[in-house]
């Protein structure tokens, strides 16, 4: 019994101690390692996340792949005003669909966007979306 709790609280302060905001965790993204330090565009919008107090980049980013092409996908809000996936491709494009609607707010990167040639199949992809390779967060998984 006293082994039991004597493993839990050592199991606990462990777990306390760990920063679980920034995963550098080895991954290799759009031919680079830690993308979180080696691509510019997604190191400014983690330190915006670190430094934010008005709560628009709460969230986590991870690695997708869609078609062969590897996405970032974040679901903070980023001044948009309500939290939904958005897509950017490894240059900080993000996606835009063929109509010119924006899946992000475009004064977060700029005028610089991605599209998407089958807008039902990317739909079907979106809802399949699962957080293997978790990039950043800064809330509990």
């Amino acid at each position: 019994m006293k082994k039991a709790i004597i493993l839990n609280i050592l199991c606990l302060f462990i777990l306390s101690c760990s920063d679980n905001t920034q995963y550098d965790i080895k991954v290799t993204a759009c031919g680079c390692e830690k993308p979180t330090k080696n691509i510019t565009w997604l190191k400014e919008l983690i330190k915006k996340a670190e430094t934010d107090k008005t709560g628009n980049y709460v969230g986590t980013i991870w690695l997708e792949n869609y078609k062969g092409q590897e996405i970032f996908v974040t679901n903070m809000m980023l001044g948009s005003g309500g939290i939904l996936y958005y897509f950017f491709d490894c240059a900080g494009k993000h996606l835009i669909s063929k109509n010119g609607e924006s899946y992000c707010p475009s004064e977060f990167i700029g005028s610089q966007h991605f599209f998407v040639e089958d807008e039902k199949d990317f739909e079907t992809f979106m809802l399949t979306m699962k957080l293997n390779v978790v990039i950043y967060t800064n809330v509990p998984l």
